[in-house]
Parts: structure tokens; sequence; C-alpha cells
């Protein structure tokens, strides 16, 4: 009787002992969980971080590459009457769900492919100095195509009021001397992008002094272009002149619908989903 009550204090001694060395592993590991590892800089050492963290670490040549480009000319300061963008790039946002406010999968696959979008624009002498998008209430679209862009590149974002204030916006851009001789990208809302090169081409060429200047498209008259509800591909370049180009992203979706082909003259309504 007397040996089963000793096995019994020295087995319940035993128990008491792992589970107190059992919290205190918890502890530790919850409070190394947290703990970074130090660079002699004073950055967390990256493979030692989770991946988001390292994906941020392996973007930096591309951060520094397109931050380089994007500050190589001076901005414009108070004093002087700013002239507005040196560049102009506008793309829509990507794929979305229908009735929804967030991207679909397509859309979220496509926001992932424009740091690369902007690295290509590197390539071509393009820094982008700033990424120029609207809110809407009802939708997250254009925000949550250039996030990651914004995140990954250090490029700020800048928010105009709604997709239809597109008069507000293009008066900002070519009036703020922070962006006067910079190079800046624009996400949109596709039914307004054409009321957005209207703004363009009256608003920002008065600001610019382009007194003669008139609007050619690729068909070599003034007829806007119109963004068909598929087209998710089609990229839009105005220079320090406002002559007018178009691109196209190179990367390509599971989107079964793509229709980048232009047509010119066709009225488009800003503001219908």
């Amino acid at each position: 009787m007397r040996v089963n009550l000793v096995m019994f204090i020295i087995l319940a001694i035993i128990s008491i002992i792992l589970v107190i060395r059992f919290f205190f592993r918890i502890k530790e590991g919850l409070k190394n969980k947290h703990t970074s590892k130090c660079d002699k800089k004073g950055c967390p050492i990256s493979k030692t971080q989770n991946d988001i963290y390292k994906m941020h670490v392996e973007y930096k040549p591309i951060r520094d590459k397109n931050q380089m480009i994007a500050n190589n000319t001076k901005t414009g300061n108070f004093i002087f009457k700013a002239k507005g963008p040196a560049n102009i790039f506008i793309i829509r946002h990507g794929e979305k769900i229908k009735s929804k406010v967030a991207l679909d999968c397509n859309g979220i696959l496509r926001s992932t492919y424009i740091p690369s979008l902007i690295e290509d624009l590197n390539e071509h002498g393009f820094g982008i100095h700033s990424i120029i998008t609207s809110y809407d209430y009802e939708s997250m679209h254009q925000e949550q195509t250039i996030s990651l862009s914004s995140w990954l590149l250090s490029i700020p974002i800048y928010m105009y009021g709604e997709q239809t204030d597109t008069e507000i916006a293009i008066k900002n851009i070519f009036t703020n001397p922070y962006f006067s001789g910079k190079t800046v990208l624009i996400c949109w809302e596709h039914n307004c992008i054409q009321t957005l090169i209207k703004n363009i081409i009256t608003t920002g060429a008065k600001i610019k002094g382009l007194d003669n200047y008139v609007f050619k498209n690729l068909e070599g008259n003034s007829k806007l272009p119109y963004w068909d509800t598929n087209n998710y591909k089609t990229m839009y370049h105005f220079d320090e002149n406002l002559n007018f180009k178009v691109l196209e992203e190179k990367f390509t979706t599971c989107y079964k619908y793509d229709n980048n082909l232009l047509v010119y003259g066709k009225k488009q309504k800003c503001g219908s989903k």
C-alpha cells in the first residue's frame, strides 16, 4: 500500500514537472515567434522571416531601379507654374466579381503582374513616380489592382474622388507641382477613361500651355477611343506633349472573353456599371 502511494507521488511529481516544462516551452516559443534576427543595418534577416516579408525584400532591385528612374527629373515648385506630368500611363482595374466589391481570381492574378508591367516600363526608361486612382463606395477594384505594386515598389497612391470625378483628378495632376515632370500611372474604371481623356486633352493641354494642341488617335483623327467592357489588357500613354499611344499588357489570365480591340468615336457613358 505504501509502495503504491510512493509510486503515485513520484508519478504526480513527474507529471507536474512535465506540465511546467511544456508551458515554459510554449511561452518561449510564442516569445521567439515574434523575435527577429537583425542584420547590421537593423533590418530583419530575410531568410528567417515569413514569405510575405521575403517577397518584399526580393523586389528591392526593381524598387530601387524604379525609384532611381522616377526621381531622375526634378519636381516643380510653388513659385513657377506646374506643367503637369511628363508621362501618363492609363490602365483599368483587373477582372472583377460581378455585383461584388472585389476582384475575381483573374483580377487578383492580374494585380500580381502590375509590378512586372512597371518593371517593363522601367526597361523603356519610364519610372513610375506616383499611382493615381479613385475610390468607389460600391467597389475596391481600382485600389485592389494596384495596392500590391504600391507596397512592393514603395510607390505612393493618390485618390481624387470617385470614378466620375475625372475633372478633379486631372486638375490635381496637372496643377500640383509634385507631379510636374514625373511619370504617373492612372488606374481607373474603364467606363470613365474616355471622360478622363477628355479632361487630359482639354484641361491638361490648357495648363501645359499647348495652345495649338489637337488630339490624334491611331487612325489619325480626333475621335476618342471606346474601352470595351471585356478589355483588360489595353494601356494608354500620353507623353509630355500629350501625344497619344496605345500599348498592351503582356500577361494573360484565364479570362475567356478578352476584347482589346479599340473603337474610335463611340460615346461611352461614365459611371455606368
